[in-house]
């Protein structure tokens, strides 16, 4: 019989009075970087137009240092890279966009150097086209 209500305590205290409104509290975010770092953080992910500017300069700058050779992207390469490394130098990526800068310029040399050539007699222009399409 003792046994009878300890059953019965028990069971009322597993039901839930549906009249109580419960509160829920946030867990709160835990963390040891400081919340300045946290928010400069949280702004380098969201990349402005001018750091975008900055990484594409950078891609046609290699681009344009390796197509160098093929007359039309060298040059065009190069002057869109110059353009953009030069709209990426006032982001927050100003080393990246200067390689950008530097690179696009080399290939733009390059290229220069290379239709110089062609138009001189040095390169036989010709001869190197009429190889691959016999």
């Amino acid at each position: 019989m003792d046994n009878e209500h300890l059953y019965i305590t028990k069971k009322e205290d597993n039901q839930v009075d549906s009249t109580k409104t419960y509160s829920t509290v946030p867990f709160p975010e835990i963390s040891f970087i400081p919340p300045e770092l946290l928010k400069n953080k949280a702004d380098s992910h969201a990349l402005g137009v001018h750091e975008k500017c900055a990484l594409v300069g950078v891609a046609l700058g290699v681009l344009a240092v390796f197509s160098w050779v093929v007359l039309l992207f060298g040059v065009l390469y190069s002057a869109v890279g110059i353009i953009l490394s030069i709209i990426g130098l006032r982001s927050t990526r100003k080393k990246l966009a200067k390689i950008g800068l530097a690179l696009s310029i080399l290939g733009l040399v390059l290229s220069i150097l290379y239709i110089f050539a062609i138009s001189q007699g040095i390169i036989n222009f010709n001869y190197f086209t009429s190889e691959f399409w016999g």
